[in-house]
């Protein structure tokens, strides 16, 4: 989640794919996929570094920022832990800078194919099309600020922070409507991960594995029938899907 790797070099610009199923920086498939394509961006981690340390440097200019106040033209309201949009979009306007762009460069989509695969031609490329998918999929998401920040700032570590997130997908397929809602909490330190199943430290259940190494899957509801790659089906924790359950008492 917070490393970074490039393993394409498009003839126009870099691409970096920080994940496959993954938010820390954002998308779900069975937890969720994190593409974020970056312009003329190094594979140096110090140069997209989203630490704590870096961000907090310019907490004054974000909470003043009107970015960070309302819903932006991606769908993320920050100081309201929300988004509400489209999944191609939640993954565009994720990776913030410090004045509140997302730093990958690219528009929101807003429905025009022909004029968005003008302006972006690689996404024409076979090799995207999952990906030039997600535009049909609806997302919304809640989280608490202890996941993410106001300001957009992620914390080094989930471990043991309360911090929890909920994405609710929708879609067509084959003029068949389907849903899926997920629903993560962030681990404690004496949860253990065994093969795909978290389990506290007195051997109970908890849920399933997520792309993050510090976030379980607690709950799944779903409708219809979700496509590939969305896990099928439903489950709820055995401990409780509810939040509440996981919170961690000081």
């Amino acid at each position: 989640m917070n490393g970074t790797s490039c393993v394409l070099q498009h003839p126009i610009f870099e691409v970096i794919i920080l994940k496959y199923f993954i938010m820390k920086k954002l998308l779900l498939f069975s937890g969720m996929i994190s593409v974020l394509i970056l312009f003329g961006i190094s594979c140096d981690r110090d140069e997209i570094d989203d630490s704590i340390e870096f961000n907090n440097s310019f907490g004054a200019e974000k909470v003043n920022n009107p970015k960070y106040t309302g819903f932006n033209e991606f769908g993320y309201n920050w100081q309201a832990h929300h988004f509400n949009g489209i999944l191609i979009n939640a993954v565009f306007g994720d990776f913030i800078d410090e004045n509140g762009n997302p730093a990958m460069g690219m528009d929101p989509y807003t429905g025009d194919d022909e004029a968005y695969l003008a302006a972006y031609p690689f996404l024409s490329d076979p090799s995207y099309a999952m990906f030039w998918s997600f535009r049909n999929i609806n997302l919304v998401m809640h989280w608490n600020k202890t996941l993410i920040s106001d300001l957009g700032v992620y914390p080094d570590s989930w471990f043991d922070s309360n911090g929890w997130i909920t994405f609710h997908y929708s879609g067509t397929v084959e003029n068949k409507n389907w849903s899926q809602f997920q629903k993560l909490v962030a681990a404690r330190s004496s949860d253990e991960l065994r093969g795909y199943t978290w389990y506290d430290q007195d051997g109970n259940e908890l849920g399933y594995a997520s792309d993050w190494s510090d976030l379980i899957i607690v709950q799944i509801r779903s409708t219809g029938e979700p496509p590939f790659p969305f896990m099928p089906g439903s489950y709820n924790s055995p401990v409780s899907p509810g939040l509440g359950k996981y919170k961690i008492h000081n």
